[in-house]
């Protein structure tokens, strides 16, 4: 087994019996192209609220070995990925790029005690899993073409025809769906990071410098 950690989210409530709250927590389902930033602002926004008990980011599994320039992710070769998903392990999972990933159902369990439980997903399921899991918001992360070609070549991980050609692949933006939000994601880290933290309903720490 490769998987380096198992899900098994534990967290304290202070004030609330048996650390139940009163009502279904939301779902937020985070988007958008490589580039987008998206990796970044979760990643400060995690550490925002990292004392906040209400919020929960979903560690995934994926099958990709654990590497410095990649997520910290739970690895799975596709083998074992296959029978955790037929075991039922996995709240949502979809592929791309060539590889499987999975959200454990210990984060749904944790919804379903009231908990605000953020999840980085792909778009093509995006739609389906705010159906499923009501309720549930999108949050789509975005930039222009000309600053996703930037970032991505900074990245040093594609040639520049691959970076062309994984542009040109680009699905549409889901920005048109009812109650989506859009954050452009063109400016200084601090906005979109503020703009996340909007997008989450936490005002105050967004407000916050």
């Amino acid at each position: 087994m490769s998987i380096t950690r198992r899900i098994t989210p534990s967290f304290g409530v202070s004030g609330r019996k048996d650390g139940v709250l009163a009502e279904v927590g939301t779902l937020f389902l985070v988007v958008g192209p490589s580039g987008a930033g998206k990796d970044t602002l979760l990643d400060r926004v995690r550490e925002k609220l990292s004392g906040d008990d209400r919020y929960v980011f979903a560690r995934r599994v994926i099958t990709r070995p654990a590497a410095p320039d990649h997520e910290d992710h739970d690895s799975a070769t596709p083998e074992e990925f296959d029978r955790l998903l037929e075991e039922g392990a996995f709240c949502l999972s979809w592929e791309a790029h060539g590889l499987k990933y999975g959200i454990p159902v210990a984060y749904e369990a944790e919804r379903q005690k009231g908990r605000h439980v953020v999840v980085n997903v792909s778009r093509q399921i995006a739609v389906e899993a705010r159906k499923r899991f009501a309720p549930a918001r999108i949050v789509v992360v975005t930039a222009p073409k000309e600053l996703l070609a930037a970032r991505l070549s900074l990245r040093s991980r594609e040639s520049a025809t691959e970076i062309k050609a994984r542009l040109s692949r680009l699905a549409p933006e889901i920005t048109d769906i009812d109650g989506a939000v859009i954050i452009e994601n063109s400016g200084s880290v601090a906005d979109g990071v503020s703009a996340l933290l909007k997008a989450l309903n936490f005002r105050d720490l967004a407000a916050a410098p």
